[in-house]
């Protein structure tokens, strides 16, 4: 019989890695992060390449690796910014009693 994985806390990442949706343009623009307009601008220009043909398709692929290279560099902050987070220690303080 296959052993059961230990249980484990839920980070924020996995948080994140359940309620993350690709949101269509109008709802990144309207409502998303820088990240998330990117994410939806680079969906959207890479349906658009099926009707383009000539120098506009060699634009969009152009297009398409710019926003690759930002979205990249962006989530490698994010993911650099998590791991420094995850790594610092926050002491509690004291309990008052008289404070309630």
């Amino acid at each position: 019989m296959a052993k059961k994985p230990a249980l484990r806390v839920a980070t924020a990442d996995d948080a994140k890695r359940i309620t993350k949706k690709n949101l269509t343009l109008d709802e990144a623009v309207a409502s998303g992060t820088y990240l998330e307009i990117l994410v939806a601008q680079r969906r959207q220009m890479i349906k658009d390449l099926a009707d383009v043909n000539g120098p506009a398709k060699a634009a969009l692929h152009r297009q398409i690796a710019l926003h690759s290279k930002e979205i990249a560099a962006l989530e490698a902050a994010e993911a650099e910014e998590r791991a420094e987070d995850a790594g610092r220690e926050v002491e509690d303080e004291a309990f008052d009693a008289e404070a309630l």
